[in-house]
């Protein structure tokens, strides 16, 4: 990359973390808000219509917050800001329930079942749990769900094998092409096919997660997919404080 090419790449992200930053205040409120009316609702009279709307909402604003922090996060990611802050955490199936339960309302507004099973026990990790849950989990339990037919399944399996964390989260949706598993975790990927599962959103929530993944000395990858689901592997050392970056 040229000096030219790396300054406009430098004022792309501060950009980006400006209108991001300032994006952030405005769409809390917006959730604060319709959230507030929606659990006031819940013990007075009120139009159904009206609670459905207003659960739409908020909803759609949890959505854009999450671009928001994508974009913030990815605009850090660039400019080195971003590093990893690793804490021992040792109930890691607590953690990952914990993740899980915010997805709660989503999965029973579409009859999807969402389960969580461990193998074995899983002894203490030190990891960055919030980047972990935030930039990993939340991004793929999210895809999971979005592209879950309603009636179907997301499951998030635990195990440990020599020293590593295999974490799987599958789901019953559409699979993603072969030729289309490598290129989703590119920043601003989308797929070109007519496959559901790569269109819509910005190609942000994958490009992070594989960020945060191989800053903990890890990988991630799409480990099978066809018509009746995909599962993707989170694979983690138990120290990733000890661990070397993968290739970020």
């Amino acid at each position: 990359m040229t000096a030219h090419e790396e300054a406009l790449v430098k004022k792309h992200n501060e950009i980006l973390s400006m209108v991001s930053h300032d994006l952030k205040s405005p769409m809390v409120a917006i959730i604060g808000a319709a959230q507030f009316i929606v659990n006031d609702m819940k013990n007075k009279p009120h139009d159904p219509v009206w609670a459905e709307l207003l659960n739409r909402v908020s909803n759609a604003g949890k959505g854009m917050q999450k671009l928001i922090e994508d974009i913030l996060s990815m605009a850090k990611l660039e400019a080195g800001n971003e590093v990893v802050e690793t804490d021992w955490i040792p109930d890691l199936e607590d953690e990952i329930k914990r993740a899980v339960r915010t997805f709660d309302f989503e999965a029973d507004s579409k009859k999807i079942a969402m389960s969580v099973e461990t193998s074995g026990v899983i002894p203490p990790v030190r990891w960055d749990m919030r980047r972990i849950h935030y930039h990993v989990l939340n991004n793929l339990l999210s895809n999971a769900l979005k592209f879950t037919p309603s009636g179907g399944r997301v499951n998030i399996s635990l195990s440990e094998a020599d020293g590593k964390v295999d974490i799987r989260v599958s789901d019953t949706g559409r699979g993603i092409p072969p030729g289309e598993q490598k290129r989703i975790f590119n920043r601003f990927e989308r797929g070109v096919t007519a496959s559901e599962r790569v269109q819509g959103g910005f190609g942000l929530g994958l490009y992070n997660a594989n960020f945060f993944v191989k800053k903990h000395g890890g990988c991630i990858k799409v480990e099978s997919s066809n018509e009746t689901g995909t599962t993707f592997l989170i694979k983690l050392p138990l120290d990733a404080a000890t661990a070397e970056p993968a290739g970020v």
